[in-house]
């Protein structure tokens, strides 16, 4: 960890942009190890996971690892990065392996967070309740409880009604992903319209 950061604050421009893809994808990781048994890597992971946060240039994530909270960092990843929720899962789902119990809740935790903010990904949902599902089945009560807590929680927040507000939001955003091409017509609407 201390050599990745190193590499991150070496680097001239050409080589921070091959480098930014790699930065990113520790975000997760880096979280992950803050919650270590080692004191030690726990330390490592926090710094490098502060130098990866300003290296990437967000703030939002280095004001959060600066003041040690690190139970909010999953929502502002999330929210910071949307597009890459599935890649986020699926670097999540080894964790919950991991032999330290600190790692697994933090992936459990992760998990409620992930499903909260994704509730109308359908897919992504599902594959949030089959990993919780079989963490429910794990040796360890505590892990298995959180589990079950996280899977019930996100299925009430599932089955909660949306607002009026958030009905016409998710209307307008199925909307827009379906509307059809028309950005080589733009010449054509302008015509049409000045006929008028």
């Amino acid at each position: 960890m201390l050599l990745f950061r190193t590499l991150v604050t070496v680097p001239v421009d050409e080589e921070k942009m091959a480098l930014k893809t790699h930065v990113h994808q520790s975000l997760l990781p880096l979280f992950f190890h803050c919650h270590d048994e080692n004191q030690d890597v726990a330390e490592a992971s926090w710094e490098t996971l502060l130098f990866a946060a300003e290296f990437l240039k967000r703030k939002d994530i280095e004001k959060l690892v600066r003041k040690k909270k690190l139970w909010k960092f999953s929502e502002c990843l999330l929210e910071g990065d949307r597009s890459r929720a599935a890649e986020h899962l699926r670097r999540v789902l080894p964790y919950l392996e991991n032999a330290q119990e600190p790692l697994r809740a933090a992936a459990i935790r992760f998990l409620g967070v992930a499903g909260r903010s994704l509730r109308r990904q359908r897919e992504l949902l599902q594959l949030i309740y089959k990993a919780l599902e079989d963490m429910a089945d794990n040796i360890n009560p505590a892990i298995s409880s959180l589990a079950i807590e996280t899977f019930y929680i996100l299925q009430d927040v599932d089955r909660s009604r949306y607002s009026i507000f958030e009905n016409l939001q998710d209307q307008l955003h199925r909307a827009w992903r379906t509307r059809p091409r028309l950005s080589g017509l733009s010449w054509l609407r302008c015509w049409s319209s000045a006929q008028h």
